[in-house]
């Protein structure tokens, strides 16, 4: 490659590398950042390359970096997160795009992410269609789930209903769930948690809309063999119901233990008068 040519690319191939190969839990050396430019033509020295990154730093491209034997760098800031890169993933699956074109849609929102944020996205979710719920946390919430699924821990979470007037009615007096997380759903309005207790043989499932300050716990999943191949498929064609019809405007009359029923099927717009 032409010297000259070097110079005006080595700039966006530097960033793109950085972008590509590290995150906050994974940088790279001086030594490690010259390797990759080389296996693309660009030649560097060390001292050329941290003028570089500085001039990177000075336009507002930021790359960060700390000390240990070596000089380290990576990127943190993106486009997108990988919590908002994981819910435009989940809406490209649960289009109606031939696979081919869902595959080609989705490697493209991978390339806006590093090589790891990327393989860790590709884990622990199935799909349905699209939600349209209220809590605005619940992408943030979703990435938290996938995350403890891909690191094999627990999960936790307040819990909480909605009562005729919109409150929140919070279960068990506001005090934690604490599961095993197998799965995230997305089917039909809602994302949903498909998960199990230590001492219980069956499957729970929870909506991810109606969590609140859901962490990754320091314990791992306890262990159970009978989910290695649990078919998420089957499970959601014998827990979730789906009805087809004429449309028609109708009234309900229904007891407020129903609410939550309620706001699942007509979404929390709906008219509620309490008689």
């Amino acid at each position: 490659m032409a010297h000259s040519i070097e110079q005006k690319i080595k700039l966006l191939v530097l960033y793109d590398l950085l972008c590509q190969h590290t995150d906050e839990n994974h940088a790279l050396n001086t030594d490690e950042i010259i390797a990759l430019l080389v296996d693309k033509g660009i030649a560097v020295s060390r001292r050329i390359l941290l003028q570089d990154i500085a001039l990177l730093n000075e336009f507002g491209y930021e790359v960060l970096s700390y000390k240990k034997k070596f000089c380290y760098f990576y990127v943190v800031n993106r486009h997108f997160d990988s919590a908002e890169i994981a819910f435009l993933a989940d809406a490209v699956q649960a289009s109606k795009l031939s696979a081919t074109q869902k595959q080609t849609l989705t490697n493209k929102l991978m390339t806006t992410m590093g090589d790891y944020q990327a393989t860790d996205l590709t884990l622990a979710a199935r799909f349905g269609t699209m939600p349209k719920r209220n809590n605005r946390y619940i992408i943030y919430t979703i990435d938290t789930l996938k995350q403890a699924i891909a690191n094999n821990k627990k999960v936790s979470f307040q819990y909480y209903s909605l009562d005729y007037k919109k409150n929140k009615v919070y279960r068990k007096d506001g005090k934690r769930y604490v599961v095993n997380p197998l799965v995230v759903v997305w089917n039909k309005d809602n994302y949903y948690l498909v998960c199990y207790y230590d001492n219980h043989d069956d499957t729970v499932t929870y909506r991810i809309d109606r969590m609140e300050e859901a962490r990754e716990e320091m314990t791992d999943r306890v262990y159970r063999k009978e989910f290695d191949e649990f078919d998420i498929e089957q499970y959601r064609q014998s827990v979730f119901s789906m009805f087809s019809g004429e449309e028609q405007e109708v009234e309900l009359q229904f007891d407020v233990d129903m609410l939550d029923d309620v706001f699942d099927k007509f979404g929390e717009e709906v008219n509620i008068v309490n008689s």
